[in-house]
């Protein structure tokens, strides 16, 4: 994937001051993190729009029984997530809602309060934990596996409010006249609960000469890089390497299979950030020497950076900006007047977005990225938690119908003149990398980030080999936890997904 930022860097190293790292787009108004995951909602996204989530009723209405305890965060039944991650859409509904907190029962080594997160754990009930627990990571991955066999039985439900089976999803609305190029789409492929990681294969090769090393799949499952819950599945940084120096556990996977016309669905409550970590989610022609067959980068940033979607290509391809702002103004943020193909150091790939955002964010944004490929463009839309479309929901998506102000990028290749080939079949990819190209070298430039270790310099590994001088691979390795790099990560470097699908057209 990232051989493409190699030469590139190599040959400008005045490209981060312009390019990917346009720091002046830095959004420092994000609030700070908030420490409860249960409660980060954000109704506010950076187009100003208000996303309002609409509850009615008790939490027996979203047919997810009458038993939520008073005052415990993140609780919610598996009958639940259908309706995605219980630690956003529930943690507000429910928590003033259902009887009082019993008294928490003495406190036993070896129970959950070896944790810090007290005994409020009710067993049988997927998904709690307290806010003290919020530190360790995510309630609803890291608890779930320990927590969920301990603690007393689950209280008799209130009789004032019967568990009730959830309500049919109502019947799609028939979407409008499919327009040229698109149909409507039955499901293909799905990655959820626990068997999540089955058609994935674990890729070890960094090629971003960072610091992560990414582990075989065995590996990542046992050190708790790779989790698959029955409700939602993790990829986390993990510890630091206690073998090869200067490297930190981590995971990058790639579907066994690719796609050639299809919707792609993630549906996320998390993704990673913070200081030295380099989040991926694209696609990418298997088998083409790059960037031939086209690579789609969805999400991708480093440190405090701005994420963007863009587009590169192996042939000539130039969007007609007319086309582009079709669904609204969505200039090129790569400022290469919307030419997809890419050949460094001087044609970096297109990137129309009609707005873009921090990893923190993005990571306090919980929802929908959605990829549509069809014979004539490719649309990338994110439909908050709470505006996910009812079609979508039912499992039978009609994208043509969805509100276009949801519509984040599009690449309107036919309408461009672009070849058909100009984005061959493409294979989904995940993965959370370190330092390397990219996030060592632009360190300097980070706020957020410069301060937190002393005595070192933004190195960047193309130039030169001195990862002990490298500001980020000391952060990010922290192998004498000086930094308190684990619970900085904990807390801040993994994706939450509840299921990624890949939807093909009926034709």
């Amino acid at each position: 994937h990232h051989d493409r930022h190699n030469y590139y860097h190599h040959h400008n190293p005045n490209y981060y001051h312009n390019g990917h790292g346009n720091h002046n787009h830095v959004d420092h108004n994000h609030r700070d993190f908030h420490s409860n995951y249960c409660d980060r909602h954000d109704d506010h996204d950076r187009d100003g729009h208000n996303h309002h989530h609409h509850h009615h009723g008790s939490c027996s209405s979203f047919g997810c029984g009458g038993n939520y305890v008073q005052g415990r965060a993140c609780q919610c039944t598996d009958d639940c997530n259908r309706y995605g991650n219980c630690c956003s859409d529930y943690g507000n509904t429910c928590q003033k809602q259902g009887p009082p907190a019993p008294a928490p029962p003495q406190q036993q080594s070896g129970s959950c309060a070896s944790f810090g997160c007290g005994n409020n754990y009710v067993s049988g009930r997927s998904c709690q934990c307290s806010d003290s627990c919020s530190k360790y990571g995510n309630c609803c991955s890291d608890y779930y596996a320990t927590c969920q066999k301990r603690g007393p039985p689950p209280a008799p439900q209130p009789a004032q409010q019967p568990a009730q089976k959830p309500a049919p999803q109502p019947a799609p609305q028939p979407a409008p006249q499919p327009a040229s190029g698109s149909s409507s789409y039955r499901l293909d492929w799905s990655a959820q609960g626990s068997s999540f990681f089955n058609d994935f294969n674990f890729l070890t090769e960094d090629t971003n000469h960072g610091s992560a090393h990414f582990l075989e799949k065995g590996q990542a499952m046992q050190e708790g890089v790779a989790q698959a819950h029955g409700s939602h599945a993790i990829l986390r940084a993990g510890k630091a390497d206690p073998v090869y120096k200067f490297k930190r556990y981590s995971a990058k996977i790639a579907t066994s299979r690719s796609w050639g016309r299809f919707l792609a669905v993630m549906r996320f409550s998390h993704v990673p950030y913070g200081c030295g970590v380099w989040p991926a989610f694209f696609t990418l022609a298997p088998g083409s020497a790059w960037p031939a067959g086209g690579e789609v980068d969805v999400l991708e940033y480093v440190n405090d950076d701005m994420s963007k979607t863009s587009f590169h290509s192996g042939e000539n391809c130039k969007l007609d900006a007319g086309a582009v702002n079709k669904y609204g103004n969505m200039p090129d943020r790569n400022n290469m007047n919307y030419e997809c193909k890419t050949q460094y150091p001087k044609h970096l790939g297109c990137a129309p977005n009609k707005w873009m955002r921090s990893g923190q964010g993005w990571a306090n944004s919980p929802g929908v990225l959605a990829l549509e490929r069809t014979d004539a463009y490719l649309k990338i839309f994110f439909l908050p938690e709470g505006n996910i479309p009812g079609d979508l929901l039912a499992g039978k998506p009609q994208p043509d119908s969805w509100d276009n102000s949801h519509l984040l990028s599009y690449y309107p290749f036919a309408a461009s003149g672009c070849s058909p080939s100009v984005m061959a079949a493409q294979q989904i990819i995940l993965s959370i990398g370190f330092c390397g190209d990219w996030a060592s070298k632009v360190w300097g430039a980070s706020g957020q980030c410069n301060n937190k270790v002393q005595g070192c310099r933004s190195v960047d590994p193309l130039a030169e080999y001195a990862p002990e001088q490298d500001c980020c691979t000391k952060f990010i390795w922290d192998n004498d936890g000086q930094h308190g790099t684990d619970g900085y990560l904990q807390n801040k470097a993994f994706f939450n997904i509840s299921y990624l699908k890949v939807y093909t057209p009926v034709r």
